[in-house]
């Protein structure tokens, strides 16, 4: 087959010029790659694409498998050539036009003028296709070496003492890892992978986690019990999910907000959860609802005896929450230095003159009264007696007590009734008691006199809410309502005192009384927490001027606190 080849090869002022060029053979290739009669470079031109064959008056073009060229704009892997077809093949243009004599076809061809470089560079890289190499053996040698090498030869040695002596020169199962422990764990387990990964090729079940974390609680704590259906214990992954291993950096606790936004934003699509849970995309006034707390609440149950207390846990909307301890502490008093110091010095009182921070930095140690009161208010009963008191928090102790004293005062004659002087308010005359009858009949009148006087004057009364039952029997006459004060206002949340004590422009108490309202606080069942407005001042969710950021878990733990696991926490993933 004789071909002429006329190629367009560049334009000027005067015209076009051609370059002509004469080709022979059995066919006539044609691709990119440089064994071609005629070479064509252009992205989707592969090396050897297709080839031109017949004679004149039938001319074929037939692509290589896979490969297509368009004639007349049809894209076909063969077809006939006539004068005045045009062949296009990657941006180039190659016209049928009348063979001169002595040719059997002759193509016009206009290059694309825009072929890429990196065209060029493919073309004349040899490839495994322009050598006697086959893909196919080569591809399947080294499948069996990888296979052999990375999974053959390490099986043999799982299960066996990792004390044993394993040649350096052996593949281990350590191929297998994508990246180091984290360090607790590398100390935990070392190279011991089955701690983890139970069965050989399973993903790490959560059972195996909960062999060591026994104090972790699930994160869903649902309501009404637990079912398959439950979409809320569905949405709560594997261990896995979130603390992923054999990552660099080893970091294994997830920060993003994403993490409790994603179901949060959205918790009228959750089903089994707290039904009073709201929607939170953010830390923002928009996209954060206002705090809520957890109160203790008595129900009482009347009785002959007095009333029986009950103690419920609710929640309440900070500005409509009330505390219901049944104790009487106006906090704007003690802070007032003109009407109480401290005894020891003198000095005005302060929040840490009875608040002590507990380890946790979160709350603080319970107030007692023994620790925190009884310095300053004495539960003594009798001024010729000063050392002696009443036992705190068992009011029929408390009158047996003051019977036993008086019965004795009264009784023994060795016991010399001492007046010892004690200061009064001024204005106020000391009392004086005159009993003309028997030891015991005084000594019970003192004392009866002396419980009401402790019960609904002065000393019990002053602290703690107390009901008169009006009986006939001293020892049953007057109930002491219990105390119960709220060891944490917001259990969801977490909050560090101590990361507080110092801000920016306060200290010391200042820092305290920036949160809590202690001096306009009239009565102990105010509660004195901020609401959102008061932490959105200094924190935000965001990098701002002027402010911390603070993501989800800066306040609340995914895990909730204080709980033992929960049992579908073994529950197959």
């Amino acid at each position: 087959m004789d071909l002429l080849l006329r190629e367009l090869y560049i334009a000027t002022d005067q015209g076009q010029e051609f370059l002509d060029s004469e080709l022979s053979g059995n066919e006539i290739s044609i691709g990119s790659g440089q064994d071609q009669l005629i070479q064509l470079i252009g992205v989707d031109i592969e090396a050897a694409h297709a080839v031109l064959q017949g004679s004149a008056g039938n001319i074929t073009v037939k692509c290589q498998r896979g490969n297509k060229v368009s004639i007349n704009g049809n894209a076909v892997s063969s077809g006939s050539l006539n004068e005045g077809d045009i062949l296009t093949l990657g941006g180039h243009t190659l016209s049928t036009i009348k063979a001169p004599h002595g040719f059997d076809l002759a193509l016009e061809l206009e290059p694309d003028r825009n072929v890429d470089a990196s065209a060029y560079q493919r073309a004349y890289r040899t490839n495994l296709t322009d050598t006697w190499l086959s893909k196919r053996l080569p591809s399947w040698i080294l499948i069996t070496l990888v296979l052999v090498a990375g999974l053959l030869i390490p099986m043999l040695f799982m299960g066996e003492d990792s004390t044993a002596p394993v040649s350096t020169y052996l593949p281990t199962d350590a191929l297998w890892t994508s990246g180091p422990l984290l360090p607790a764990h590398n100390v935990a387990m070392g190279d011991d992978c089955s701690a983890c990964h139970v069965r050989p090729f399973e993903r790490v079940q959560d059972k195996a986690c909960l062999t060591c974390h026994t104090n972790i609680s699930d994160h869903v704590v649902p309501h009404g019990g637990v079912s398959e259906q439950n979409s809320a214990v569905a949405s709560v992954g594997r261990c896995a999910s979130c603390h992923k291993e054999h990552n660099e950096p080893t970091y294994m606790v997830v920060d993003s907000d994403s993490l409790c936004t994603d179901c949060h934003s959205k918790p009228e699509e959750l089903t089994g959860v707290n039904p009073h849970m709201q929607a939170v995309s953010g830390f923002s006034a928009d996209e954060h609802p206002a705090f809520e707390v957890a109160l203790l609440v008595p129900s009482q149950t009347e009785r002959s005896s007095g009333n029986l207390f009950e103690w419920n846990t609710v929640e309440k909307a900070l500005d409509q929450a009330v505390e219901t301890s049944n104790l009487k502490f106006p906090h704007d008093l003690h802070l007032d230095v003109e009407k109480v110091r401290d005894t020891n010095d003198g000095s005005a009182l302060g929040c840490g003159s009875c608040h002590t921070l507990a380890s946790d930095r979160e709350h603080f140690v319970p107030i007692t009264m023994e620790q925190h009161c009884q310095d300053c208010h004495e539960l003594t009963f009798d001024k010729s007696a000063p050392a002696r008191q009443l036992p705190h928090g068992l009011p029929n102790e408390a009158i047996i007590a003051m019977e036993g004293h008086f019965m004795r005062v009264y009784s023994d004659p060795k016991k010399k009734q001492t007046n010892v002087v004690r200061r009064r308010l001024p204005g106020r005359s000391a009392e004086e008691f005159d009993c003309k009858g028997s030891a015991f009949d005084c000594a019970m009148q003192r004392t009866r006199d002396e419980t009401l006087n402790q019960f609904s004057r002065r000393g019990c009364i002053t602290c703690h809410r107390v009901v008169d039952l009006q009986s006939d029997d001293i020892y049953t006459r007057f109930q002491v309502h219990p105390v119960r004060l709220s060891h944490d206002f917001i259990p969801a949340a977490r909050f560090d005192h101590r990361s507080h004590f110092t801000q920016k422009d306060a200290d010391g108490d200042a820092a305290c009384l920036t949160c809590h309202r202690a001096l306009e606080s009239v009565e102990s069942a105010e509660i004195m927490i901020p609401d959102l407005d008061n932490c959105l001042s200094c924190h935000s969710d965001r990098n701002l001027a002027d402010t911390v950021p603070l993501d989800c878990i800066a306040c609340h733990a995914y895990h909730p606190l204080g709980q033992e696991p929960v049992s579908y926490l073994d529950r197959t993933l």
